[in-house]
């Protein structure tokens, strides 16, 4: 059940470290993500969801899992999936951005705690993309697809949990699609889910508080 954010405040002051997702988080990926699964329509001849809500049903948290719903499974193809992508970040990189509030959000909320990117994607995009936008300097370490099984499952989560030496019980994930929120739950860490990502309200229930926009996380957790 979505806690209120009366409640959330009576125990935000506790916490120590927020984990971060990257894509429909931080930066605002989506119409980058959906070129690229138009290229992989033309590659392997397959039918790509023009209509948003039917593309963002398509989409799962392990990326895998979306291509294997596309029948995309062999090695030859996946490397080039792998391929496309990479060649993608180049070719659509003014599609990815931070959503807006995002940098005030970051820079107020990093005063108070320590703050990580958690995510399936490649570090080194990470890397660069929040460089670029100046906003690297407000987290202490980032945890991508290189650091253990890919989300849904808890392992990444986990592992900035013990490197910081947090406790689960001190510590906010915030996701924007149900496999974060399954991650977070998993991890035993509180979830907080935005709606302004890849995933609808309806598939976000079950984290324990939803928020619109980055800003709202300021009213929440500041």
């Amino acid at each position: 059940m979505e806690t209120t954010f009366l409640n959330i405040r009576l125990f935000y002051c506790l916490m120590k470290l927020i984990m971060f997702d990257y894509d429909g988080v931080i930066m605002d990926t989506f119409a980058f993500t959906k070129q690229i699964y138009k290229e992989l329509g033309k590659e392997f001849k397959i039918n790509i969801p023009d209509d948003e809500k039917e593309f963002r049903e398509l989409l799962e948290l392990d990326w895998r899992e979306t291509l294997k719903k596309l029948n995309i499974v062999t090695k030859t193809q996946l490397e080039k999936n792998e391929e496309i992508f990479k060649k993608g970040l180049k070719k659509y990189s003014k599609l990815i951005k931070p959503y807006n509030g995002i940098p005030e959000t970051l820079k107020m909320l990093s005063k108070k705690y320590i703050l990580t990117v958690v995510t399936n994607n490649y570090k080194s995009e990470v890397d660069y993309r929040l460089s670029r936008y100046k906003l690297s300097s407000y987290f202490r370490g980032y945890f991508a697809e290189d650091d253990g099984d890919l989300k849904p499952k808890p392992d990444i989560l986990l592992k900035c949990l013990k490197k910081f030496n947090i406790s689960p019980k001190d510590a906010f994930y915030v996701g924007d699609m149900d496999g974060d929120i399954i991650a977070g739950k998993a991890a035993k860490v509180k979830t907080i889910a935005v709606t302004y990502g890849f995933h609808t309200k309806k598939k976000l229930k079950d984290a324990d508080i939803m928020v619109d926009s980055p800003r709202e996380l300021i009213t929440l957790l500041n």
